[in-house]
């Protein structure tokens, strides 16, 4: 019995940003925001079918010395005849969403790969940035977010939540 199999996966992707920062390395203003859609379709040549959703929004304000960063990003997908892949699901947990769990560890899991994913994602993240000295600053963060192993299953009450501190360069 072999675990390992190929699938063609062929997908058209659109997306759209908007940027208003004052600055794409250190953000004391502004907003961003990006969303993306993704259709796998069998006419493209993909073995499976699917559509995808992300949404990132991104807002920064500076109140005297202190900048406050505001994130939130929203993933939902649906298998269109079966389940999504596991490639294809939406993960979180680690640096980049929920600070203080282990990286791609929230969600769903199984008995014998961990966490699976899920075909839905929400993180919210909130910051406090402020100088320390010289090109060193600090942090204070409030994160929270889960995956979802269905659209209908999110829910804010689910959110794992992760608090701390930190220093940035």
């Amino acid at each position: 019995l072999a675990l390992d199999y190929t699938v063609n996966i062929a997908r058209l992707n659109t997306a759209v940003a908007f940027d208003t920062r004052n600055d794409v390395s250190n953000p004391t203003g502004g907003w961003f925001h990006s969303s993306s859609v993704e259709y796998a379709a069998k006419v493209l040549g993909s073995d499976v079918r699917f559509v995808k959703y992300l949404a990132q929004q991104y807002y920064f304000h500076q109140v005297g010395p202190v900048t406050l960063a505001t994130a939130g990003r929203l993933g939902l997908g649906h298998g269109l005849g079966q389940d999504l892949l596991v490639s294809e699901k939406f993960v979180a947990g680690g640096g980049t969403t929920v600070r203080g769990y282990a990286q791609d560890s929230l969600g769903p899991t199984d008995f014998i790969l961990g966490t699976i994913g899920g075909d839905a994602m929400l993180v919210l993240n909130q910051e406090a940035r402020f100088p320390v000295y010289r090109w060193v600053g600090a942090v204070g963060f409030v994160d929270a977010g889960n995956v979802f192993s269905k659209v209908s299953e999110l829910s804010l009450r689910e959110l794992k939540v992760g608090v701390g501190f930190g220093l940035r360069l």
